[in-house]
């Protein structure tokens, strides 16, 4: 399992109009957007002037509009979500993998001498032979 939770693939793929943006941010003075975005003044004049601007300018203010905050609160819910599952599945595995681990270790309980639990000073248990408990019983 791998949980990625940021992806270029989470670009909008549609951004509102320059207006609209702008708009949405208060229409911030010329020289204030020109600042925030590293362009000269006049250029986000044309920009006002004409009602377009390059996808780059739109994208950067985009996420600070209403529309693109929204898209960051529901990407952080989902990612949130996503999270917590992948962390109760991996809880889920690791409950039933030592489930397993602890019955292997009880069938390992033989005494072999090559086993791994078998602590240094202690007799392993001795082995029920097949037989044993049939003589015991006549």
């Amino acid at each position: 399992m791998k949980f990625s939770p940021y992806t270029i693939a989470a670009a909008p793929r549609t951004l509102p109009i320059w207006q609209s943006i702008l708009d949405d941010l208060s229409n911030p003075p010329a020289a204030r957007v020109a600042r925030v975005l590293g362009v000269g003044t006049r250029t986000v004049y044309r920009w006002n002037r004409t009602g377009k601007a390059p996808r780059s300018a739109c994208l950067a203010l985009f996420w600070l509009t209403r529309w693109g905050r929204s898209e960051v609160h529901c990407a952080a819910v989902n990612d949130c979500a996503a999270a917590v599952g992948m962390a109760r599945a991996l809880d889920l595995e690791v409950r039933q993998l030592r489930t397993q681990l602890a019955h292997v270790l009880a069938l390992s309980d033989s005494g072999a001498a090559n086993d791994p639990v078998t602590r240094p000073g202690v007799a392993p248990p001795l082995p029920r032979l097949a037989g044993a408990h049939r003589e015991s019983q006549s």
